[in-house]
């Protein structure tokens, strides 16, 4: 019987998630990042599927052999998770298995249905990488702080706030886990690159830059300072990007990043 746990009760599966590279995995059970929870068995469980809020979809972890687990997660979903997914206008259901052991199950487990798959990469900064802070006499790049936050002086402050909401469950926990910076242009947010998920002393980055504003080097420039102030600090950020988009390969790249694993995600569309 699968069931959901409360999350002061997610510290029943760091057991399972801390042999996890996915740094998100671990942010939410942790308790760092927003997220859901969903085991085998309340008191003693040995799989989960885990709802990633920052990403809108899940990492299934841990034992590949549960019966239980295998027997009832798709009836589970179809009946518990998916209304609540199309209540938030989202049209698909996305596994991610980054725990090569459940890359033949899911398939499997979801046979009635029409399930596609990919891969992702993820890079991170090697040792000796001095990464370059590219230079745009247009724009300011500021650390993201509490007074530019409470001060709402830029044009697209709803955009910012959006940005970081998505991940972290306010402005306080943000700043209390994470970091990050923006490039301004005439009082705009043009380019932002911050903390997504946080476990320990690894930094997932979320980094955009607005419609209008690319292929200026501003995502270059507000990287290149995440990942200064990464190293200065002792953090080890996390670039996780699908194979596809090659800007964003070519960007983790020029701040002196490296492939560091890849893993599989399957998905199929909601009826």
């Amino acid at each position: 019987m699968i069931l959901e746990l409360n999350k002061q009760d997610f510290c029943k599966i760091r057991h399972i998630t801390d042999q996890c590279q996915n740094v998100e995995v671990r942010a939410i059970v942790n308790g760092n990042n927003p997220g859901r929870v969903y085991v085998d068995d309340s008191t003693e469980p040995t799989a989960a599927l885990i709802w990633i809020q920052g990403q809108k979809g899940f990492q299934i972890v841990g034992n590949v052999h549960s019966q239980s687990f295998l027997a009832d997660l798709e009836g589970y979903i179809r009946q518990h998770i998916e209304p609540k997914l199309k209540k938030l206008n989202i049209h698909s259901v996305e596994i991610g298995a980054e725990m090569n052991i459940w890359v033949e199950a899911i398939p499997r487990i979801f046979q009635s249905r029409s399930i596609s798959s990919d891969h992702q990469h993820v890079f991170r900064l090697t040792g000796n990488s001095k990464p370059i802070v590219a230079v745009d006499h247009g724009i300011t790049v500021r650390r993201i702080d509490r007074d530019l936050w409470d001060s709402r002086r830029l044009t697209n402050h709803s955009f910012l706030e959006k940005k970081i909401l998505h991940f972290w469950d306010s402005m306080d926990s943000f700043l209390h886990h994470g970091f990050g910076y923006l490039a301004e242009y005439n009082n705009t947010m043009v380019s932002i690159c911050f903390s997504g998920f946080v476990a320990d002393q690894t930094h997932a980055i979320d980094i955009e830059t607005l419609e209008g504003h690319r292929r200026r080097n501003y995502g270059a420039a507000v990287a290149g300072a995440f990942v200064r102030e990464c190293m200065q600090k002792g953090i080890h950020p996390y670039w996780d990007c699908n194979p596809g988009n090659t800007g964003s390969i070519r960007l983790a790249k020029s701040i002196g990043m490296s492939p560091s694993f890849d893993y599989q995600i399957f998905w199929y569309n909601l009826s």
